[in-house]
């Protein structure tokens, strides 16, 4: 048996892995969603975070209790730019769970349509 040390047989580069798009993200995305994700993210490193608002720069963010969607699952916490608690990867401010923008990415599994 050899006596190498556990570290040295690491064949990892040291770099951070791509986000799988099976798990990550952009996983149950369509194509066209996922083109809509990546230019969002080029937008927000090139020109910084939408605002709330319903200017220019904004995301026409509307909480919680303006949200008639709510039922049929357009909220902030089903989009892909959601990170939790009350965050948002593209949009600045307090996000509430419940609350929508038009800037929503929502995989079409965690949406209801009315009948």
């Amino acid at each position: 048996m050899d006596d190498e040390d556990p570290e040295d047989m690491d064949d990892s580069s040291g770099e951070e892995p791509e986000d799988d798009e099976e798990d990550g993200p952009k996983g149950k995305l369509n194509d066209r969603q996922k083109m809509l994700y990546d230019h969002y993210e080029m937008i927000v490193e090139e020109f910084g975070m939408f605002d709330q608002s319903a200017k220019g720069n904004g995301a026409h963010y509307a909480p919680a209790k303006l949200n008639p969607f709510v039922k049929e699952g357009m909220v902030c916490s089903n989009c892909v730019f959601f990170v939790g608690g009350q965050g948002c990867e593209i949009v600045k401010g307090i996000i509430e769970p419940n609350a929508i923008c038009k800037l929503w990415i929502i995989p079409e599994n965690l949406i209801t349509i009315k009948k």
